[in-house]
Formats: structure tokens, sequence, C-alpha cells
């Protein structure tokens, strides 16, 4: 039996949707380091706040547990091997799990986790040269890491290796009237197609094309929704973690 038209793969908008993912994904990691290094202030406030010592005991075991877990997806990222099998969106988890714990003012900066972070970097940098180096110009500018990493994030949908080309100036269609040629002018360089171009007559790139959605309001979405599930995690809770992905034991 065939299959109807609407059933075939296609494998131009499969791979637009796999580098959008990864774009996401990169952005969500960035994401989730900045809400858990903040749960991680909120409870060092209630420790120094709370009176009873069984409750700054649990408080205390709470952070432990969060560090430990989170220790268990960044540490990898210290074996040489494991970084070199590394492809880009375990790096980047693994980057994202190291963040929160990079800061030498807080009580649990870890400083195997920022050699962690750094190497996920240099590690990134080999993967995806052209968003790394926005990253990188960010950083120069006085960013900080996860706010610079979620501004980059959108670039991971792109070729590693991409080039900005220089804007090109192109003739407006003319608009269709009985007695004028349809095609382009003895001389002229081909236009884009009434497909390739928006209602407004602007040139329509395929990412816009092929998605309803930006992929910065994509990435904004992502940040509200673990904004949201870290807020309604309740306080004396261990926050269950997911298993790392290619994490050795």
């Amino acid at each position: 039996m065939e299959l109807g038209s609407d059933q075939h793969p296609d494998p131009i908008r499969d791979a637009m949707q796999d580098l959008v993912y990864r774009a996401v994904k990169v952005g969500s990691f960035a994401v989730t380091g900045t809400q858990v290094y903040a749960y991680h202030r909120r409870t060092q406030a209630r420790i120094a706040a709370e009176q009873d010592h069984r409750a700054r005991r649990a408080l205390n075991a709470q952070i432990r547990a969060e560090r430990d877990a989170d220790r268990a997806r960044w540490e990898p990222a210290l074996d040489p091997g494991w970084l070199r099998r590394a492809h880009l969106l375990e790096a980047a988890e693994a980057w994202g799990a190291a963040l929160p714990y990079t800061d030498r003012g807080v009580p649990w900066y870890d400083p195997a986790a920022t050699n962690a972070m750094s190497r996920c970097e240099e590690r990134l940098r080999s993967l995806h040269p052209y968003a790394m180096a926005r990253y990188d110009r960010l950083r120069s500018d006085g960013l900080e890491s996860a706010e610079a990493m979620q501004e980059t994030a959108p670039l991971f949908a792109r070729h590693p290796h991409a080039r900005d080309a220089p804007s090109v100036p192109r003739p407006a269609l003319e608009a269709a009237t009985p007695g004028h040629s349809q095609g382009p002018a003895a001389g002229a360089p081909d236009g884009p197609g009434p497909a390739e171009l928006s209602s407004a007559g602007r040139a329509v790139r395929p990412c816009e094309e092929d998605f309803p959605l930006p992929i910065r309001d994509v990435l904004a979405a992502e940040a509200r929704t673990i904004a949201s599930s870290v807020t309604q995690v309740p306080a004396t809770s261990v926050v269950p973690r997911r298993s790392p992905r290619g994490s050795q034991s």
C-alpha cells in the first residue's frame, strides 16, 4: 500500500527541526543552571535564618544532595576521553550543570566545576565555532556566562562554520499587469521568487518559513517553563533529578 503524500518524510524539515531543538536545549541548560544557582541562594538564606537545628540539618542535606546530583552530570567533563567523544548537547548539559558551582563568593563553590565548565566551553568551540565566537564576544563585553549562553543559543541552530553574507539590495518584484513581462530583465540577476517573499515583500529565510514562531520566542517559553517548575518545588524537599545521559559511574 502506498503511503499518502502527507506521510512521506521531509528530510529538510526534519533537519531544521533538529537544529532548532539543539538551540532550544542549549538555551535551556543555561536557564536551568541559573535557576539552580538562585535556588541554592534561597536555601542558604533560609539556613542562615533558621533557628531549629533539625531544620538547618535538613536544608544542608538538601544542598548536598543537589550538589552531588549536579556533580554526576558535570564531572565526566574532567575526563579528556569523555570530552573528546562528547557531542554538542552532552557538552552543553555538563556546562549547565557546572554553572551554579563556579561562583567563588558562595559556600557551594567548587573549583572542579569551574575547570569542567572551562573544558566544556573548549569542546563547544571545537564543535560549533560560529556560535561560540559570539559567546566569547559577549563574555568579553562583560556579560555573565549564563546570560551570554542564552543570547548565543539561537546560533546553535545554524551551521558550525556559517558566515554572515553581506547585505545585497534586491529589486522589488513588479506587480503583475497585463502585457508586463514576468521574466527578469535582460542582464539583471534573478531575484527571489514569490514563494521566497513574505506578504510585505521581504525575503523569507527557510527557518522563518518552516516554523511559525521565531526561535527566540521558543527559548523564552522554555525559560518560563523551567522557572515555573523550579519555583513550584517545595523548599524542604530534594529536587528530583533525571538520570544524566552519557555520564559515567
